[in-house]
């Protein structure tokens, strides 16, 4: 059984633990500035989530950031504690917060890329998720001085107009003008 519950407090106990899997499990290129993530939480920042899972004894399983965009939910950084993986826990934790959905987004490092990549790539077509293999695709850097990266984005559902509503979310999540 899963626990799952929002952060919306930036002083919960329960943020140390999200922050150090956060930079155990995304280099930094891929990862958005800590301080940016609290003040989101501390200021209600209504678009941005971060939701953390609990096993029955209250162990902390991993969180998701999600963003609620206008015709999807993005999500944005997906982690398991490496202990708690290969059970069912990712994928049970995956569809409890995107079941009722009618569109996610996401973004993975491009196939071939590695092991992990194609493991996690896998794991989401397991889960429902469609790669959009020929959309040419670039995560715009996080802060100056990081580069962008080129990865792919999966869909749950087909998004009409994609290049509009990736610029949309860049806009958004990513801040670019």
């Amino acid at each position: 059984m899963l626990h799952i519950f929002q952060i919306t407090d930036y002083n919960d106990p329960m943020l140390q633990k999200v922050k150090s899997l956060y930079f155990s499990s995304f280099p930094e290129e891929e990862r958005r500035d800590w301080l940016s993530i609290e003040d989101m939480i501390a200021n209600n920042y209504n678009l941005f989530n971060l939701n953390v899972a609990l096993d029955d004894n209250g162990e902390f399983i991993g969180f998701i950031t999600s963003w609620t965009l206008p015709g999807a939910l993005y999500i944005e950084h997906f982690a398991v504690e490496d202990n708690k993986r290969g059970g069912g826990i990712g994928a049970k934790f995956f569809h409890d917060l995107t079941d009722g959905e009618d569109n996610v987004i996401l973004e993975v490092e491009l196939p071939g890329s590695g092991d992990m990549a194609d493991r996690r790539i896998a794991f989401y077509e397991r889960n429902g998720m469609t790669a959009l293999r020929d959309f040419n695709y670039v995560q715009p850097p996080y802060a100056t001085g990081l580069p962008s990266v080129p990865m792919m984005l999966m869909t749950k559902c087909q998004i009409p107009q994609l290049d509009k509503f990736v610029k949309q979310f860049h806009r958004i999540v990513y801040n670019v003008k």
